[in-house]
């Protein structure tokens, strides 16, 4: 089984791996074809169609303050090929490969192991979840594109102590990219460079390539606040964080049925209608202080809520308690049967998951130079214990739970490969 295995692995060459994750999210993509599959999808196209047509990020011509890199790639897309929701989707199965080659780079790179990569690069090529938000147009896969190398090239530089100050600034501008994509990476990586300051403080790093790395990172953004500030009136990447903390805290027990629940609720309150004549920097600013005074009135409520957001961002498979609605915006199951879906994630998650976090804490010898991995899981989860849990947003952890699970079960099951063949594999 071990040689059959190793042979499986080591024998055939990276492209082997590469067309395989390209050919299944290519399938995947015509599969889903030109209808929506997740609501998420219909803001993103309005918001996408819009820019296409206007060059304004906006919607019923206002402009707005949103992620601007997956709607501007999707609006390129229905700018060259029309309205078609395939093409796109067409697209980011190929970006989606990208990623998964990364990955396996990643590790192999990080783990000093080209065993490791290369189970790395097949566990990406095939992992379900990749495959499945491939195809889904919305940002999760464009904040992967960005957030694997950000991460890989950050924790690289730190290990050769900023020898090559371009690789650090090409992080920086990485992990900007992926803020552009979801705003939450703003605030992680913003504590990631002061983590990364302390080392500089010890001289482990130098200052200069510290510098380099966070004004590649912070230019970007300073850009895109100012865009916000000049067009919306609000110095921020987005204002949505709001709303989103009033789901996961007033209203959590009705986001727990279903989004459109909680936003119907809270359409009803006094705050949100004395609100409505406000501009969008203000209204978020109302709703996050709600969020905020609910917390400090109710503690040992959001301490409950944030022991079941645990549970639901780790969860080892879809709740099965939940209602998914199948409507003219929303086909969540993509063709699988809840059932179905359930023995795919079982199959995957707990072997990724818990052999992803032993393999971490196994290299924990290393962690002056891979520090990063561990605060970007840490706060991810950390914001969304706060805000909004779902088994969809642990999806940005998954490359980096590959790698740790690569390097545990690489070695649990003895997949070594010879000295003398370990170049040939790089």
């Amino acid at each position: 089984m071990r040689k059959t295995l190793r042979g499986l692995l080591f024998d055939t060459s990276d492209w082997i791996w590469v067309g395989l994750a390209l050919g299944l999210r290519l399938a995947f993509a015509c599969r889903l074809g030109d209808r929506f599959h997740q609501i998420d999808e219909l803001g993103f196209k309005l918001i996408s169609e819009a820019l296409a047509s206007t060059g304004t990020i906006s919607i019923d011509g206002m402009p707005i303050a949103a992620a601007p890199l997956p709607n501007a790639f999707f609006g390129a897309c229905y700018r060259l090929f029309g309205p078609h929701m395939l093409y796109p989707r067409l697209l980011q199965a190929f970006l989606s490969t990208g990623t998964a080659w990364l990955i396996g780079r990643a590790a192999g790179n990080l783990t000093d192991s080209p065993r490791v990569g290369r189970l790395a690069l097949a566990l990406a090529a095939i992992y379900p979840f990749f495959i499945y938000y491939s195809g889904m147009l919305m940002s999760e896969t464009l904040y992967l594109v960005c957030v694997v190398p950000g991460i890989w090239w950050l924790c690289q530089s730190l290990r050769e102590r900023g020898a090559l100050p371009g690789r650090a600034a090409a992080a920086g501008l990485a992990l900007a990219l992926a803020a552009l994509c979801r705003a939450e990476a703003a605030p992680i990586v913003s504590v990631i460079w002061g983590a990364a300051a302390v080392f500089c403080l010890r001289g482990r790093w130098p200052w200069r390539t510290w510098l380099l790395a966070v004004l590649a990172w912070s230019l970007p953004l300073l850009f895109w606040c100012a865009r916000n500030q000049a067009r919306v009136g609000v110095f921020a990447l987005d204002t949505h964080g709001g709303v989103t903390m009033l789901h996961g805290t007033m209203f959590f027990d009705e986001n727990e049925i279903d989004t459109g629940v909680a936003l119907a609720a809270l359409e009803k309150t006094g705050f949100y209608q004395a609100s409505l004549d406000s501009p969008p920097g203000q209204r978020d600013r109302i709703f996050m202080r709600q969020s905020l005074d609910f917390m400090r009135a109710h503690p040992g409520r959001t301490l409950r809520q944030w022991g079941r957001k645990f549970i639901n961002f780790w969860r080892f498979y879809p709740r099965l308690d939940k209602t998914y609605h199948e409507t003219q915006h929303s086909h969540p199951t993509a063709g699988l049967s809840r059932g179905l879906l359930t023995a795919v994630s079982l199959l995957f998650e707990p072997l990724l998951i818990l052999g992803g976090l032993c393999g971490l804490w196994g290299m924990r010898r290393n962690w002056a130079g891979l520090f990063p991995i561990g605060l970007f899981m840490l706060l991810t989860m950390g914001i969304h214990l706060v805000s909004v849990s779902q088994m969809r947003y642990r999806l940005a952890l998954m490359p980096f739970l590959i790698l740790g699970s690569s390097q545990f079960w690489a070695a649990r099951l003895g997949l070594e490969l010879p000295e003398t063949d370990q170049s040939a594999n790089l």
